[in-house]
């Protein structure tokens, strides 16, 4: 079991990391056809619950925040395409004889939208950020093949998958060596206390080379403070994806990556870490960091 979560684990750093290193638009179209196999997993888990979420809106506003995001459009255009597709996939029910749960149907579309869709696109925003490291080789590589000038956004990229991984893989161990305790046993049975200390303080010490590595403008004393929290994070959003599943009544949300279950299994974290790491960057950013 540890050998095929190894290897699929390999399988999806390379999948996130490669188009990462071409920038836009290789890395918006990748992480949005990801977003996609996201989002056709969480509609037909809802299905399980006689929820008939609709694919077909839901992907046409997966489309759009992935333009907006992947392009240099205002932020007004992220609010058009959210208010358009709020009142698109409550209007499609207008069109049939039988609206018993269309309500119902309304509203889980929309969640699994925001879920997925409305979290991922962060990581297109994350790879975008404009700015310069203190590491030549990530400078090299974003003026060659990525984006030019975004060295900035391809540090903080590897730097939160750095660290959602290594939380991820720590706990695991963690667990499996040490764990005797339930953390919360009525959304997650199988994670314990112990794990999620070791998640935190492996997290927490990746987070901190990885700063270094990629060389992120930002203070190594101050890093590791941020490094915990996303580390934080990083189980929260493990969290959040056993509450629905544990809510649904399923295991794994798909089988697509041996070892892992389905795509959202394996990006559950990142849902809520990379957002959360993308307003850390923007706030250092203001603020004149370093």
């Amino acid at each position: 079991m540890l050998r095929q979560r190894a290897i699929s684990s390999v399988g999806v750093v390379v999948v996130f990391i490669v188009p990462a290193l071409f920038g836009s638009p290789i890395f918006t179209i990748a992480i949005g056809l990801i977003a996609y196999g996201a989002l056709v997993e969480i509609y037909r888990a809802f299905q399980r619950i006689n929820v008939r979420p609709s694919l077909w809106s839901g992907m046409l506003a997966l489309i759009a925040l992935f333009i907006v995001a992947g392009t240099d459009a205002p932020f007004i255009g992220l609010a058009g395409a959210l208010t358009a597709y709020t009142i698109v996939s409550l209007a499609q029910h207008l069109l049939k004889r039988d609206i018993a749960g269309s309500l119902v149907d309304w509203v889980f579309s929309l969640t699994g939208l925001m879920y997925v869709g409305l979290t991922m696109m962060h990581f297109v925003l994350m790879r975008r950020l404009q700015g310069p490291v203190d590491t030549d080789w990530i400078v090299r590589v974003d003026n060659v093949i990525g984006d030019g000038g975004a060295a900035l956004g391809l540090g903080w990229l590897l730097y939160v998958l750095s660290v959602t991984w290594a939380t991820d893989v720590s706990a695991y161990l963690g667990g499996r060596r040490w764990g005797s305790t339930k953390l919360i046993p009525h959304v997650s049975p199988g994670k314990t206390r112990e794990g999620a200390v070791a998640g935190l303080i492996g997290g927490t010490v990746a987070g901190a080379l990885a700063s270094y590595v990629f060389g992120l403008p930002v203070p190594l004393a101050l890093m590791a403070l941020i490094s915990f929290a996303v580390a934080i994070a990083t189980t929260i959003g493990d969290l959040l994806e056993s509450l629905i599943k544990r809510e649904i009544g399923i295991k794994d949300m798909g089988t697509f990556i041996p070892g892992h279950g389905g795509i959202l299994d394996r990006v559950d974290s990142l849902l809520v870490t990379v957002p959360f790491t993308y307003y850390i960057a923007l706030f250092l950013d203001s603020q004149g960091w370093p």
